[in-house]
């Protein structure tokens, strides 16, 4: 199995599990180092695992690192949300309904069938602008603080400095006051992203969760230009999924005509970024691209199946383990390699979990 053959495995078990448009893959002839190794690349192993839970022809030890993968993820996401509760409730005080942004607004909305499926690297909540030296001060005042080891925030940006819940640095907070910036800030305009947002519930809090139009457009902005996603010709699966999740539950009230026409408009014309995704995505999950006015780049779908079978240049991180990097083997290391794989990651199991 190469990583492209393992891209549309992975894609498969995802479109069965949690999109249901299809039969789940067969297992067999599946080189499982090779599908965590493209899973994780793209962080979406949590996703796969909850996909594979119910199969009972995976092999054991397969088997037993994807329940603790869910285990852990689901661990770190309990812990995030934790503090995530305690920005909103800090904000409610002083009469502020902020706006959880990105993969906490999926699992907040529900677009997904459990919590633990989704990775959330930190936490992103869009904030008034006017109010963001209030709602600093006041997270201050309850132990929230910046790591003095992080990079200096260039001017201008999108969010400010993060803040740390805790005293191991693990909860970082990103308070942003602008959505995006730059290029990206003329598509998703923070007055017209603030404009579509609607009053919601966390935890008993008083929040604020964007529409799907909007949703996906951020999305898109943020994994293809904020991240030059589009220009590296590669696009996120995490991401991705995030989008045909949204559109699986509200694809009748996203206004695809707006986000064409905010991708077209600007100084620099972007809708040929926006048609490409979208023509990706119809390739992965499945989910037909909507008619648009641009075209999507001449050779992006093979543009993207080159690089994504690329040989990967470093490990991959996943709660605090490696997974390793992967090289050519033999046809006797193949088969053994998810019990090689296996064999460490139930070590790392035993030393998290005990």
């Amino acid at each position: 199995m190469n990583r492209w053959d393992a891209m549309l495995t992975l894609c498969g078990y995802l479109r069965a599990g949690l999109l249901r448009d299809q039969l789940s893959p067969p297992t067999e002839n599946i080189s499982w180092e090779v599908l965590v190794e493209v899973s994780s690349r793209h962080n979406v192993t949590p996703a796969l695992a909850w996909c594979l839970k119910n199969k009972r022809d995976v092999p054991a030890e397969a088997r037993d690192y994807f329940e603790t993968i869910l285990t852990l993820n689901r661990r770190r996401n309990e812990t995030l949300f934790a503090s995530l509760k305690r920005v909103v409730a800090v904000c409610n005080a002083i009469g502020i309904e902020p706006v959880p942004l990105k993969g906490a607004a999926r699992l907040i909305e529900r677009n997904y069938p459990s919590p633990s499926l989704r990775i959330l690297s930190d936490l992103d909540v869009l904030i008034p602008a006017e109010r963001s030296v209030d709602v600093v001060a006041a997270l201050e005042a309850i132990g929230f603080r910046t790591n003095p080891g992080d990079e200096p925030m260039p001017p201008a940006h999108n969010h400010l400095p993060a803040l740390y819940d805790g005293e191991d640095w693990a909860c970082s907070v990103e308070l942003h006051t602008h959505i995006l910036k730059s290029q990206s800030a003329e598509i998703i305009e923070t007055n017209w992203f603030w404009a579509g947002t609607q009053p919601s519930t966390f935890e008993d809090l008083r929040i604020r969760l964007p529409d799907a139009t909007r949703s996906i457009g951020h999305v898109i902005t943020h994994d293809q230009l904020h991240h030059r996603g589009y220009w590296n010709r590669r696009v996120e699966l995490r991401q991705l999924l995030d989008v045909a999740m949204i559109r699986s539950r509200h694809e009748s009230e996203i206004d695809w005509a707006e986000l064409d026409d905010r991708f077209c408009h600007v100084e620099f014309e972007f809708g040929e970024v926006l048609a490409t995704y979208l023509a990706i995505a119809e390739m992965l999950v499945g989910q037909p691209a909507p008619r648009l006015r641009r075209e999507p780049r001449r050779d992006a779908i093979e543009d993207f199946r080159r690089l994504a079978g690329y040989e990967f240049e470093s490990p991959r991180m996943f709660s605090g383990f490696t997974v390793p990097t992967q090289r050519k083997r033999s046809s006797s290391e193949s088969n053994s390699g998810a019990a090689k794989l296996c064999d460490f990651l139930k070590g790392v199991r035993r030393a998290w979990l005990g």
